[in-house]
């Protein structure tokens, strides 16, 4: 039995549909994704993400725009609507690059447990998610 979102789930699940990587979504796997997220504010020239670290979440960058790094070189400029940390969960690897906020980002968090969760429960979710990835690496 689904239970009915709180408002702040509903307002975060009604931001996810209007996504491009989770558009294609239907409303029950989308409102599973904002349950498991976690929402939070990142202030500027955080890491974000860490080049040759363990992968343990991926992101969603909601508002904001962060600086792709590797070997301290920036790759790419990337704001909302980018799904980040996907890769090295896709892949089962270390992160390839470092993501660095260049101001205040508001993103969403869901860590290794909910993907694998939410990947099982909704195969749509994890086909999303790899999809994400295949656009990024051609």
């Amino acid at each position: 039995m689904r239970h009915k979102l709180d408002k702040d789930t509903a307002a975060l699940a009604q931001e996810l549909e209007q996504t491009g990587a989770f558009a294609a979504l239907d409303r029950s796997a989308v409102e599973d994704l904002a349950r498991r997220g976690r929402l939070i504010r990142v202030p500027k020239d955080w890491a974000v993400l860490i080049e040759s670290q363990p992968a343990d979440s991926a992101y969603l960058i909601l508002e904001g725009d962060a600086e792709v790094r590797k070997g301290g070189e920036t790759l790419a400029t990337i704001g909302a609507g980018q799904l980040i940390g996907e890769a090295a969960l896709v892949e089962h690897r270390t992160r390839n690059a470092s993501v660095v906020t260049t101001g205040p980002v508001r993103v969403v968090r869901w860590s290794f447990e909910d993907l694998q969760a939410l990947f099982a429960e909704h195969r749509s979710i994890e086909v999303a998610f790899s999809e994400q990835h295949r656009l990024r690496a051609s």
